[in-house]
């Protein structure tokens, strides 16, 4: 991700030599530069560039609309649906390693959910971008100065009941939307996967103009052999919008989103679970599902070299546990949830009245694969 961030970066630093040198030495481009940057103009600019960078991240009704959160992720997505196709188009191992590209940036951007649970990091944040980012522009949003000055000093962790909106929503807004944006990239690797016909990613395109108002487009759209035409909403949620879609272009359009086993916050540590590497590596090369068909259904970790004794980072522990959660209140000890193993290896629960130890539950732990709901309807 380094490098990829860095070439962003001098794509930005080659614009901006551009720029510079004609408008110390074109008059026409200073002249037009000059009726950009004045009445009625320069509201306009003003108001574009909050679609570049905004700090911060209000309401939908607000009149001022600051979405740095979908910024960041465009940037992201931009990556891989607008210039690595190039090299994924390249041959069979090059779409192999784009796949696996995908998977392991999709485990980056959930650990960047961390600082949520960790104010070591969160403060190490914070403090580079206000070294980095001009306040001004970084803390846009009226209050986000004070919730950062807050959140340098405080060890305040999510679902801790001082953890308020105005935080949730900070913490949201310096990231590059960590739920929508791996969800978005895990479908488009799976769309690609299983090769169900021209894919046309619009995840960039927020509103397409036509006859009459704009309208959403969905997140994908799917031209099958048989001259068909699908669109495919990521989550659940915008089902009204799919609907709108429909209504207007006559394209037939659902909704996909994660399995609820995906992406789980561990409720012993409070960070996410992730993808380990046989995981991806069998993804990525389509032995996947042979693999989940020979452990009877499963990514059992039982026989996995990396699972020694529970103490991979990257097994997930599906059940019953007593004890602790991150947040300091009680562990739901009745109902089956998702942990990491090692957090909960040496944990027990109570069947019966008797104790039983995690860790001799082999046939619960298994790894996170990646599986879309929905996406059945276009095999």
């Amino acid at each position: 991700m380094k490098l990829l961030i860095k070439k962003l970066g001098v794509s930005v630093e080659h614009l901006k030599c551009l720029d510079k040198v004609f408008r110390l030495n074109d008059p026409e481009y200073k002249r037009i530069n000059r009726i950009l940057n004045s009445p009625p103009f320069e509201d306009v600019i003003s108001e574009i560039s909050r679609e570049i960078y905004a700090g911060g991240k209000t309401a939908p009704q607000s009149r001022v609309k600051l979405n740095r959160q979908m910024i960041l992720g465009d940037i992201v997505e931009y990556i891989f649906t607008g210039r690595a196709y190039y090299y994924a188009a390249k041959s069979e191992g090059s779409f192999n390693n784009f796949l696996k590209l995908i998977l392991y940036t999709v485990n980056q951007l959930i650990i960047f959910d961390t600082i949520t649970v960790d104010p070591a990091i969160r403060r190490q944040y914070i403090e580079l971008l206000e070294k980095r980012i001009d306040k001004g522009i970084l803390y846009e949003k009226s209050g986000d100065e004070d919730i950062a000055k807050y959140l340098k000093t405080s060890k305040v962790k999510i679902r801790e009941a001082t953890w308020t909106t105005e935080i949730d929503q900070f913490v949201d807004s310096i990231l590059p939307k960590t739920l929508g944006c791996p969800k978005e990239l895990l479908v488009f690797a799976e769309l690609m996967r299983l090769k169900v016909g021209i894919i046309i990613p619009l995840l960039l395109i927020q509103r397409i103009f036509g006859d009459k108002n704009p309208i959403a487009p969905p997140d994908f759209l799917i031209l099958k052999g048989n001259k068909e035409i699908y669109g495919i909403e990521v989550g659940y949620e915008k089902e009204g919008q799919s609907r709108e879609f429909s209504i207007r272009t006559s394209i037939p359009a659902f909704a996909v989103d994660l399995k609820n086993n995906m992406h789980n916050r561990c409720p012993k540590c409070g960070r996410n679970i992730l993808y380990c590497d046989p995981v991806i590596e069998a993804y990525s090369n389509g032995t996947l599902e042979k693999e989940v068909k020979k452990r009877k259904g499963k990514f059992y970790c039982k026989e996995c070299p990396q699972f020694n004794n529970g103490q991979c980072k990257f097994s997930n522990y599906y059940g019953w546990v007593e004890g602790k959660a991150w947040h300091g209140g009680n562990l739901d000890s009745k109902k089956n949830l998702h942990y990491h193993a090692d957090c909960v290896r040496n944990n027990y629960y109570t069947y019966n009245r008797i104790k039983v130890h995690i860790i001799d539950n082999k046939n619960g732990f298994f790894a996170q694969i990646p599986e879309i709901d929905g996406i059945d309807n276009l095999k």
